[in-house]
Protein backbone atom coordinates (compact mmCIF):
# COMPACT_ATOMS: atom_id res chain seq x y z
CA UNK A 1 0.00 0.00 0.00
CA UNK A 2 0.89 3.57 -1.22
CA UNK A 3 1.87 5.89 2.04
CA UNK A 4 -1.10 7.87 0.55
CA UNK A 5 -3.02 5.22 0.50
CA UNK A 6 -2.35 4.60 4.26
CA UNK A 7 -3.25 7.92 5.76
CA UNK A 8 -6.25 7.77 3.92
CA UNK A 9 -7.43 4.76 5.07
CA UNK A 10 -6.42 5.37 8.41
CA UNK A 11 -8.63 8.65 8.32
CA UNK A 12 -11.32 6.98 7.79
CA UNK A 13 -12.35 7.51 4.83
CA UNK A 14 -15.59 5.57 5.53
CA UNK A 15 -16.97 7.99 6.73
CA UNK A 16 -15.77 11.11 3.74
CA UNK A 17 -19.92 10.91 2.96
CA UNK A 18 -20.86 12.75 6.07
CA UNK A 19 -18.67 15.34 4.45
CA UNK A 20 -19.02 14.85 0.59
CA UNK A 21 -22.92 14.59 0.41
CA UNK A 22 -23.38 18.16 1.73
CA UNK A 23 -20.77 19.98 0.07
CA UNK A 24 -22.44 18.44 -3.20
CA UNK A 25 -25.56 19.58 -2.57
CA UNK A 26 -24.58 22.87 -1.75
CA UNK A 27 -23.05 22.56 -5.23
CA UNK A 28 -25.70 22.00 -6.92
CA UNK A 29 -27.79 24.49 -4.83
CA UNK A 30 -25.66 27.18 -6.11
CA UNK A 31 -26.74 26.19 -9.85
CA UNK A 32 -28.33 29.32 -11.38
CA UNK A 33 -27.38 31.65 -8.63
CA UNK A 34 -26.02 34.79 -9.65
CA UNK A 35 -21.79 34.76 -9.77
CA UNK A 36 -21.66 30.57 -9.41
CA UNK A 37 -18.27 29.85 -10.95
CA UNK A 38 -18.82 26.03 -11.70
CA UNK A 39 -15.17 25.31 -12.35
CA UNK A 40 -14.41 26.07 -8.96
CA UNK A 41 -16.91 22.77 -7.76
CA UNK A 42 -14.15 20.31 -8.61
CA UNK A 43 -11.66 22.08 -5.79
CA UNK A 44 -14.27 22.89 -3.48
CA UNK A 45 -15.02 19.08 -3.24
CA UNK A 46 -11.12 17.88 -2.62
CA UNK A 47 -10.57 20.69 -0.25
CA UNK A 48 -13.46 19.54 1.80
CA UNK A 49 -12.54 15.91 1.42
CA UNK A 50 -9.35 16.82 2.67
CA UNK A 51 -10.29 18.72 5.35
CA UNK A 52 -12.47 15.95 6.85
CA UNK A 53 -9.65 13.67 6.43
CA UNK A 54 -6.65 15.80 7.96
CA UNK A 55 -9.49 16.21 11.15
CA UNK A 56 -10.21 12.69 11.66
CA UNK A 57 -6.78 12.27 11.66
CA UNK A 58 -6.12 15.11 13.90
CA UNK A 59 -8.62 13.54 16.50
CA UNK A 60 -6.48 10.30 16.33
CA UNK A 61 -3.53 12.59 17.49
CA UNK A 62 -5.47 14.28 20.01
CA UNK A 63 -7.03 11.36 21.66
CA UNK A 64 -3.73 9.03 21.28
CA UNK A 65 -2.64 12.34 23.92
CA UNK A 66 -5.12 12.57 25.95
CA UNK A 67 -5.58 8.69 26.74
CA UNK A 68 -3.23 5.82 25.38
CA UNK A 69 -5.64 2.79 26.52
CA UNK A 70 -5.89 0.30 24.07
CA UNK A 71 -9.58 -0.17 23.55
CA UNK A 72 -9.15 -4.00 22.86
CA UNK A 73 -8.12 -4.23 26.11
CA UNK A 74 -11.57 -3.12 27.89
CA UNK A 75 -13.85 -5.66 28.16
CA UNK A 76 -17.14 -4.66 26.37
CA UNK A 77 -19.13 -6.11 23.86
CA UNK A 78 -19.35 -3.29 22.07
CA UNK A 79 -18.74 -2.39 18.86
CA UNK A 80 -16.71 0.81 19.42
CA UNK A 81 -14.67 -1.19 21.68
CA UNK A 82 -13.53 -4.05 19.08
CA UNK A 83 -12.50 -0.69 17.20
CA UNK A 84 -8.70 -0.07 18.81
CA UNK A 85 -7.96 3.48 18.26
CA UNK A 86 -5.27 4.81 16.68
CA UNK A 87 -4.48 1.57 15.74
CA UNK A 88 -1.86 2.07 13.14
CA UNK A 89 0.45 4.09 15.50
CA UNK A 90 3.64 2.17 17.49
CA UNK A 91 2.96 2.86 20.75
CA UNK A 92 6.71 1.59 21.29
CA UNK A 93 8.44 3.33 18.68
CA UNK A 94 12.38 3.46 19.33
CA UNK A 95 14.89 5.74 18.57
CA UNK A 96 17.20 4.46 16.20
CA UNK A 97 20.25 6.39 15.22
CA UNK A 98 18.23 9.56 16.08
CA UNK A 99 15.07 9.04 14.86
CA UNK A 100 12.01 7.45 16.15
CA UNK A 101 11.53 4.37 14.06
CA UNK A 102 8.19 2.44 13.74
CA UNK A 103 7.23 -0.99 13.54
CA UNK A 104 6.59 -2.39 10.33
CA UNK A 105 3.29 -1.26 8.65
CA UNK A 106 2.40 1.30 11.23
CA UNK A 107 3.64 5.07 12.09
CA UNK A 108 4.74 7.29 14.57
CA UNK A 109 3.08 10.26 16.21
CA UNK A 110 5.45 12.16 14.39
CA UNK A 111 4.39 10.66 11.05
CA UNK A 112 1.08 11.11 11.78
CA UNK A 113 1.43 14.70 12.60
CA UNK A 114 2.78 15.63 8.95
CA UNK A 115 -0.11 14.01 7.62
CA UNK A 116 -2.06 15.80 9.31
CA UNK A 117 -0.10 18.95 7.60
CA UNK A 118 -0.14 17.16 4.65
CA UNK A 119 -4.06 17.09 3.94
CA UNK A 120 -5.16 20.21 5.84
CA UNK A 121 -2.01 22.09 3.26
CA UNK A 122 -3.93 20.32 0.40
CA UNK A 123 -7.08 21.49 1.46
CA UNK A 124 -5.60 25.34 2.66
CA UNK A 125 -4.62 24.74 -1.40
CA UNK A 126 -7.83 24.20 -2.72
CA UNK A 127 -9.14 27.12 -0.70
CA UNK A 128 -6.65 29.49 -1.87
CA UNK A 129 -7.18 28.69 -5.16
CA UNK A 130 -11.02 29.64 -4.85
CA UNK A 131 -10.31 32.57 -2.79
CA UNK A 132 -8.10 34.23 -5.74
CA UNK A 133 -10.89 33.33 -7.72
CA UNK A 134 -13.64 34.96 -5.65
CA UNK A 135 -11.14 38.16 -5.44
CA UNK A 136 -10.51 38.00 -8.72
CA UNK A 137 -14.26 38.11 -10.25
CA UNK A 138 -15.76 39.75 -7.43
CA UNK A 139 -13.52 41.52 -5.54
CA UNK A 140 -11.64 40.98 -1.88
CA UNK A 141 -14.79 41.11 0.01
CA UNK A 142 -16.84 38.21 -1.67
CA UNK A 143 -13.31 36.13 -0.86
CA UNK A 144 -13.07 36.78 3.00
CA UNK A 145 -16.07 34.46 2.99
CA UNK A 146 -14.25 31.69 2.40
CA UNK A 147 -11.35 32.65 4.85
CA UNK A 148 -14.21 33.31 7.20
CA UNK A 149 -15.98 29.58 7.10
CA UNK A 150 -12.05 28.03 7.02
CA UNK A 151 -10.86 29.40 9.97
CA UNK A 152 -14.40 28.80 11.82
CA UNK A 153 -14.21 25.30 10.55
CA UNK A 154 -10.61 24.57 11.48
CA UNK A 155 -11.20 26.19 14.73
CA UNK A 156 -13.82 24.10 15.32
CA UNK A 157 -13.06 20.78 14.36
CA UNK A 158 -9.46 21.34 16.22
CA UNK A 159 -11.78 21.94 18.93
CA UNK A 160 -13.39 18.45 18.64
CA UNK A 161 -10.59 16.84 20.74
CA UNK A 162 -7.82 19.36 20.78
CA UNK A 163 -7.64 21.88 23.66
CA UNK A 164 -8.91 24.41 24.62
CA UNK A 165 -12.31 23.06 24.29
CA UNK A 166 -11.90 19.50 23.61
CA UNK A 167 -15.93 19.51 22.84
CA UNK A 168 -16.12 15.77 22.14
CA UNK A 169 -14.58 15.08 25.62
CA UNK A 170 -17.70 16.82 27.16
CA UNK A 171 -20.49 14.91 25.12
CA UNK A 172 -20.55 18.03 22.39
CA UNK A 173 -19.00 15.41 19.97
CA UNK A 174 -22.11 14.69 17.45
CA UNK A 175 -23.05 18.19 17.74
CA UNK A 176 -19.91 19.51 16.59
CA UNK A 177 -19.86 16.84 13.40
CA UNK A 178 -23.34 18.65 12.56
CA UNK A 179 -22.52 21.92 12.80
CA UNK A 180 -19.21 21.28 10.61
CA UNK A 181 -20.78 18.96 7.96
CA UNK A 182 -24.23 21.29 8.01
CA UNK A 183 -24.27 24.50 8.31
CA UNK A 184 -20.26 25.13 7.83
CA UNK A 185 -19.51 23.55 5.31
CA UNK A 186 -22.32 24.31 3.03
CA UNK A 187 -22.23 27.65 3.57
CA UNK A 188 -18.77 27.98 3.07
CA UNK A 189 -18.95 26.35 -0.56
CA UNK A 190 -21.43 28.73 -1.53
CA UNK A 191 -19.38 31.27 -0.61
CA UNK A 192 -16.64 29.77 -2.49
CA UNK A 193 -18.61 29.23 -5.45
CA UNK A 194 -20.97 32.38 -5.48
CA UNK A 195 -18.80 34.73 -3.69
CA UNK A 196 -22.37 35.55 -1.57
CA UNK A 197 -20.86 34.77 2.16
CA UNK A 198 -24.55 34.40 3.67
CA UNK A 199 -27.87 33.11 2.65
CA UNK A 200 -30.87 32.67 4.80
CA UNK A 201 -31.84 29.84 1.70
CA UNK A 202 -28.67 27.88 2.09
CA UNK A 203 -28.44 28.26 6.40
CA UNK A 204 -32.12 26.80 6.34
CA UNK A 205 -31.37 23.69 4.11
CA UNK A 206 -27.84 23.27 5.53
CA UNK A 207 -29.64 23.15 9.13
CA UNK A 208 -31.81 19.88 8.24
CA UNK A 209 -28.50 18.07 6.37
CA UNK A 210 -26.64 19.03 9.16
CA UNK A 211 -29.23 17.23 11.72
CA UNK A 212 -29.10 14.46 9.14
CA UNK A 213 -25.17 14.13 9.55
CA UNK A 214 -25.50 14.37 13.42
CA UNK A 215 -28.40 11.50 13.37
CA UNK A 216 -25.68 9.10 11.99
CA UNK A 217 -23.35 9.10 14.83
CA UNK A 218 -25.93 10.22 17.42
CA UNK A 219 -27.99 6.58 16.67
CA UNK A 220 -24.54 5.45 17.16
CA UNK A 221 -24.18 6.94 20.45
CA UNK A 222 -27.71 5.69 21.76
CA UNK A 223 -26.52 2.13 20.34
CA UNK A 224 -23.81 2.48 22.79
CA UNK A 225 -24.58 4.47 25.61
CA UNK A 226 -23.75 1.57 28.57
CA UNK A 227 -20.58 0.59 26.31
CA UNK A 228 -19.33 4.22 26.19
CA UNK A 229 -19.77 4.66 29.94
CA UNK A 230 -17.73 1.32 30.52
CA UNK A 231 -14.91 2.78 28.42
CA UNK A 232 -15.19 6.37 30.01
CA UNK A 233 -16.35 7.83 26.61
CA UNK A 234 -18.27 11.05 26.60
CA UNK A 235 -21.15 11.25 24.32
CA UNK A 236 -24.06 13.15 23.53
CA UNK A 237 -26.16 10.43 24.57
CA UNK A 238 -24.63 9.99 27.76
CA UNK A 239 -24.93 13.79 28.66
CA UNK A 240 -28.46 12.77 28.36
CA UNK A 241 -29.05 9.92 30.17
CA UNK A 242 -32.70 9.11 30.21
CA UNK A 243 -33.74 7.19 27.41
CA UNK A 244 -37.03 9.15 26.46
CA UNK A 245 -34.39 11.88 26.39
CA UNK A 246 -32.34 10.23 24.01
CA UNK A 247 -35.14 8.86 21.86
CA UNK A 248 -37.03 12.61 21.83
CA UNK A 249 -33.43 13.85 20.05
CA UNK A 250 -33.16 11.04 17.54
CA UNK A 251 -36.81 12.32 16.43
CA UNK A 252 -35.68 15.70 16.67
CA UNK A 253 -32.80 15.24 13.93
CA UNK A 254 -34.47 12.84 11.80
CA UNK A 255 -37.61 15.09 11.43
CA UNK A 256 -35.77 18.53 11.07
CA UNK A 257 -34.77 18.35 7.23
CA UNK A 258 -38.22 17.92 6.47
CA UNK A 259 -39.46 21.18 8.87
CA UNK A 260 -36.67 23.38 7.56
CA UNK A 261 -37.87 22.15 3.71
CA UNK A 262 -41.67 22.95 4.95
CA UNK A 263 -40.13 26.33 6.20
CA UNK A 264 -38.07 27.17 2.83
CA UNK A 265 -41.05 26.33 0.94
CA UNK A 266 -43.86 28.28 2.94
CA UNK A 267 -41.43 31.24 2.36
CA UNK A 268 -41.44 30.49 -1.17
CA UNK A 269 -37.86 30.10 -1.27
CA UNK A 270 -37.61 27.03 -3.21
CA UNK A 271 -40.58 24.75 -5.44
CA UNK A 272 -42.89 22.45 -3.68
CA UNK A 273 -41.23 19.89 -5.97
CA UNK A 274 -38.71 19.79 -3.22
CA UNK A 275 -41.38 17.76 -1.50
CA UNK A 276 -40.13 14.61 -3.10
CA UNK A 277 -37.49 14.10 -0.30
CA UNK A 278 -40.73 13.29 1.75
CA UNK A 279 -39.98 10.14 0.36
CA UNK A 280 -37.56 9.32 2.97
CA UNK A 281 -39.64 10.30 5.35
CA UNK A 282 -41.10 6.74 6.54
CA UNK A 283 -37.32 5.66 7.03
CA UNK A 284 -36.65 8.33 9.30
CA UNK A 285 -40.13 7.22 11.22
CA UNK A 286 -38.71 3.85 11.13
CA UNK A 287 -35.49 4.61 12.49
CA UNK A 288 -37.16 6.85 15.37
CA UNK A 289 -39.48 3.60 16.04
CA UNK A 290 -36.53 0.67 15.76
CA UNK A 291 -33.94 2.86 18.28
CA UNK A 292 -36.57 3.29 20.72
CA UNK A 293 -37.13 -0.96 20.65
CA UNK A 294 -33.52 -1.10 21.02
CA UNK A 295 -32.97 1.50 23.49
CA UNK A 296 -35.96 -0.34 25.87
CA UNK A 297 -34.50 -3.36 25.15
CA UNK A 298 -38.36 -4.21 22.80
CA UNK A 299 -38.78 -6.96 20.65
CA UNK A 300 -37.49 -6.22 17.15
CA UNK A 301 -36.75 -7.27 13.55
CA UNK A 302 -33.63 -6.06 12.45
CA UNK A 303 -33.87 -7.43 8.86
CA UNK A 304 -33.30 -4.99 5.96
CA UNK A 305 -36.31 -4.24 3.68
CA UNK A 306 -35.52 -3.40 0.07
CA UNK A 307 -36.86 0.22 0.75
CA UNK A 308 -33.91 0.93 3.28
CA UNK A 309 -31.06 1.12 0.92
CA UNK A 310 -27.70 -0.70 0.44
CA UNK A 311 -26.78 -2.30 3.57
CA UNK A 312 -23.58 -3.95 2.46
CA UNK A 313 -22.44 -7.54 3.53
CA UNK A 314 -25.38 -8.30 5.86
CA UNK A 315 -24.53 -11.89 6.30
CA UNK A 316 -20.39 -10.81 6.93
CA UNK A 317 -22.00 -8.42 9.17
CA UNK A 318 -24.04 -11.03 10.92
CA UNK A 319 -21.04 -13.51 11.58
CA UNK A 320 -19.57 -10.85 12.91
CA UNK A 321 -21.76 -10.38 15.45
CA UNK A 322 -22.07 -6.05 14.26
CA UNK A 323 -25.65 -6.98 12.57
CA UNK A 324 -27.48 -5.31 15.51
CA UNK A 325 -25.30 -1.88 15.23
CA UNK A 326 -25.06 -1.49 11.53
CA UNK A 327 -28.94 -1.96 10.91
CA UNK A 328 -29.69 1.39 12.55
CA UNK A 329 -26.12 2.91 11.37
CA UNK A 330 -26.26 2.09 7.90
CA UNK A 331 -30.15 3.16 7.72
CA UNK A 332 -29.26 6.84 9.20
CA UNK A 333 -26.81 6.91 6.43
CA UNK A 334 -29.07 5.83 4.06
CA UNK A 335 -31.70 8.65 4.69
CA UNK A 336 -28.69 10.84 4.26
CA UNK A 337 -27.74 9.88 1.02
CA UNK A 338 -31.44 9.96 -0.57
CA UNK A 339 -32.96 12.89 1.09
CA UNK A 340 -29.73 15.08 -0.71
CA UNK A 341 -29.53 12.69 -3.78
CA UNK A 342 -33.49 13.19 -4.39
CA UNK A 343 -32.70 17.15 -3.33
CA UNK A 344 -30.05 17.53 -5.49
CA UNK A 345 -31.70 15.66 -8.96
CA UNK A 346 -35.37 17.76 -8.32
CA UNK A 347 -32.82 21.21 -8.39
CA UNK A 348 -31.20 20.40 -11.37
CA UNK A 349 -34.76 19.03 -13.39
CA UNK A 350 -35.77 22.18 -12.45
CA UNK A 351 -33.04 24.68 -13.54
CA UNK A 352 -33.14 22.61 -16.96
CA UNK A 353 -36.55 22.59 -17.42
CA UNK A 354 -36.83 26.19 -16.45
Amino acid sequence: MSKLGFWIQNARSISLPQSALPCLTAIVLCIGQEGFVWWLALPVLLGICAAHLGMNLADDYFDFKHDSRIRADISSNSVRARMEKCHYLDRSAEIENGKVKAESGKATLHQLGWAIVGFLGFAALMGCIAFVAQWLLHGWQAAMGIVIYALLGLFVGINYSGKPLELGYHGLGELVIGLMFGPLNMLGVQAALTGAPFSWQMLCMSIGIGCMVTNIVYVHSVMEVNADAELGKMTFARLLKNKTAMIIFIGFFAIMPFVMLGLGIALGWWSPWYLLTMATLPMSIFLIHSTRLFAYGLPRNDTPRWWMGPMGDWEGYKKAGIDWFLFRWLLARNICTFFCLILMMVHVVLKVIG
